[in-house]
Parts: structure tokens; C-alpha cells; sequence
């Protein structure tokens, strides 16, 4: 409702997970070089752990964005389905790779090996990435570290990337002959300064000129929000809204503590 107050082309601060509106602090373009670098070298899976609310969906869908247009990777992202077996699990993936399955765990497990074979045959690596993995049963976690027993000499046959909450981290370190094969990722909150350039960066990608958040507006969103990009943007998409019903064209501090009070009344 304020795009055309404030000359935009869309909302900037919207909490869905665009990969378009992802700003790459240096730990965003850290967390993604690393996760990218072991996916190509094919040298070990790896997982993402950060707090909600900090662009790990979106990094992750930027990462697939990037590969599904690599003819040399065949790539399954899916958010972590909610499988209660292994058998259930693999048959999940196996339908996903386009690989048949069988009744049996044994016999699905048989076909995937051959469709790895296959693809390592035809210079193809398959890449499997997993949202939202702290929500995966432990047989899951059990069934992922058996695909990582697929290797040449040199290389893993199925590249995994797993991005999850912290809880992730802690489950996967209780699980030691999971956690001694894979790589780590991590995002933290953003300081002031970032706050200030992630606003700035959706503010322009939404077609829109100089920021319309005062210094004081930028610190107080940044105390409130304590650097969460996802709370970051409820709090500057509810300050905008108040700001076209008062009809001013600069958020200050007062807008975003009037707007905090609507943004957060429940978690806060």
C-alpha cells in the first residue's frame, strides 16, 4: 500500500524468502563460497547453521537457482519432508532423482546406487539440498550418512548441503560418525552497519532512490531487532505502512518504536 507513497516498484521488506532480495554481507557471500566450493570440489557434504529469520532459505534457493542451470549438476531441493523411515526417506529421494523404487529398502537402495554410477559415468553429479533439515528423524540423518558411503576413490558420488536452525549443529555433533564426514556453515545476526546496507539494498532493488529511514530510525530498528533479518524487515514494512498514514516521507525513531509496538506485540 506505500509502493506508490514512496515511488516503489514493490515492497522492499517483504518476509517471504526472494532470493532477488537476499543481500550478501560478508558472511552470506563466506557461507555461500563454502558451501558452492564443496559441492563442485565433491569432497564432502556440508550443512548451514544459522537462527531463524537470517536468509538461510534464501541462500539456499539462490544456491539452486545457480546449479540447476549447470548441465553437469542434476539437483533436489526440498524442504525437509516430514518422513518418519528410512525407507520412506530414500524413497523420497529416489523418486525425486527419477530413480525407480522398490518395496523393499534394500532394493531401493540397489537402484540409487546404479543411478549414482550412472551419472558419475556420464559426468553428471547429482546434488541433493535440504531445507530445513533440523526437523529430520534421526533414521533420516541415518539414511543420508549411508548415501555418503558412495564414493570413487577421489570423490563423493551425491554432493548434500543441509541448512538448518541450530538445533541442526547440535544433533548432527551428537551423531559422531555423521558429523566426522561433514562440513560446517554458519550465519550470525548482522551488526549496525550491515542493518543499515540490508535495508539499503532491498530499498533499491525495489526500485527505490535514498532510503527513506533517518540514523536514529536505522539504530533503533537495529536495537529492537538485534540484527535478525527477518525481524529486521517486519519492523521497516510496518514503519512504512504508519509512515503513509501520517504522511511523512522519512521514517524517524518514534515511527519505528510506534511501528515495533504493532510489528512485534506478540513475540516481544
Amino acid at each position: 500500500m506505500y509502493q506508490e507513497f514512496f515511488g516503489l516498484s514493490e515492497a522492499p521488506y517483504k518476509i517471504l524468502p526472494d532470493p532477488r532480495f537476499l543481500w550478501y554481507s560478508d558472511q552470506h557471500k563466506e557461507a555461500k563460497a563454502k558451501i558452492e566450493y564443496h559441492l563442485f570440489q565433491k569432497d564432502g557434504p556440508i550443512y548451514l547453521s544459522a537462527q531463524v529469520g537470517l536468509g538461510k532459505t534464501s541462500l539456499a534457493k539462490r544456491i539452486r537457482d545457480e546449479l540447476v542451470s549447470d548441465k553437469s549438476k542434476k539437483v533436489v531441493f526440498a524442504f525437509a519432508p516430514n518422513l518418519k523411515t528410512s525407507n520412506q526417506f530414500l524413497r523420497f529421494i529416489a523418486e525425486e532423482f527419477s530413480v525407480k523404487t522398490a518395496r523393499s529398502y534394500a532394493h531401493t537402495l540397489k537402484n540409487f546406487e546404479r543411478f549414482l554410477i550412472d551419472q558419475y559415468k556420464a559426468g553428471i553429479s547429482p546434488v541433493l539440498l535440504i531445507d530445513e533439515a533440523q526437523n529430520l528423524p534421526y533414521d533420516t540423518l541415518k539414511t543420508i550418512h549411508h548415501l555418503f558411503n558412495f564414493t570413487t576413490n577421489v570423490e563423493f558420488l551425491i554432493q548434500v548441503a543441509l541448512f538448518g536452525q541450530p538445533e541442526l549443529h547440535y544433533r548432527i555433533k551428537r551423531f559422531r560418525s555423521l558429523s566426522s564426514r561433514m562440513y560446517m556453515a554458519k550465519l550470525s545476526p548482522f551488526d549496525l552497519p550491515q542493518t543499515q546496507e540490508m535495508l539499503r539494498f532491498r530499498w533499491t532493488v525495489s526500485g527505490g532512490r535514498d532510503l527513506p529511514f533517518d540514523q536514529e530510525a536505522i539504530a533503533e530498528i537495529y536495537r529492537l531487532t538485534g540484527g535478525i533479518a527477518r525481524d529486521i524487515c517486519k519492523l521497516a514494512n510496518e514503519a512504512l505502512v504508519r509512515a503513509v498514514f501520517e504522511q511523512q516521507q522519512v521514517v524517524n525513531k518514534s515511527l519505528i518504536t510506534a511501528a515495533a509496538a504493532e510489528a512485534f506485540e506478540e513475540s516481544h
